[in-house]
C-alpha cells in the first residue's frame, strides 16, 4: 500500500486541479483504501463549495443529495428533451452563482428509473429543491427565469432557516 501513495502522488501532480475536483467521485472509487493520496493536491473527500453532481447510481444520489448539509437543485432530465436543454444551462449558472450555498444534482431519466418512482418525477424537466433530504420545492416543465429565481430564492431561505 505504501509503496502506491508515491506513483498516485506522482499521477495527481500532473493532473490540473480541476479537473481532480470535478471528477472526485471517481476518484474515490478508484481509489479505495489509497484515498488518503488525495491530501497530496488538497482535494477533501468532504463535500465541496460548489458542486454540479452527475447522479450515476442510487448510492450516489442518497450521498451527494440525501445527505447533504446544503440545499440541492435536483434536475430529472432527459437527452431528447428539449426544454431540459434549455433549463440546464440556467441551473448550472445559478449553482455556479450561489456557490458555498447549493448544489446542482443532475439526474438523467433514461438511466434511473428507481429515483423516478420514488420521487414520482411524471414528466421531464423536472426540478426539486432537496434541504436536509426532504423535498422542499417541484416544479415541472420548462418555466420563466423568474419562476425558477423564486425557486431558488426559497430554497436558499430554507437554509438559513435551518443554520
Amino acid at each position: 500500500m505504501a509503496a502506491a501513495i508515491p506513483i498516485l502522488h506522482s499521477v495527481f501532480e500532473r493532473v490540473p486541479y480541476r479537473t481532480l475536483a470535478k471528477s472526485r467521485s471517481i476518484i474515490c472509487c478508484i481509489l479505495g483504501p489509497f484515498s488518503n493520496a488525495v491530501k497530496y493536491r488538497n482535494i477533501h473527500l468532504s463535500e465541496h463549495r460548489s458542486e454540479i453532481y452527475n447522479i450515476t447510481c442510487e448510492d450516489d444520489f442518497k450521498n451527494k443529495v440525501m445527505r447533504n448539509s446544503l440545499p440541492v437543485i435536483v434536475n430529472f432530465h432527459a437527452e431528447w428533451c428539449e426544454p431540459c436543454h434549455s433549463l440546464k444551462p440556467l441551473l448550472e449558472k445559478i449553482a455556479s452563482e450561489n456557490e458555498g450555498h447549493l448544489h446542482l444534482a443532475e439526474v438523467l431519466v433514461d438511466e434511473h428509473a428507481d429515483l423516478l418512482h420514488a420521487f414520482e418525477v411524471t414528466a421531464v424537466p423536472a426540478v426539486l429543491g432537496i434541504h436536509r433530504g426532504i423535498v422542499t420545492d417541484k416544479f415541472i416543465g420548462l418555466v420563466s427565469n423568474k419562476q425558477v429565481m423564486e425557486f431558488v430564492g426559497k430554497l436558499l431561505d430554507k437554509n438559513k432557516e435551518g443554520s
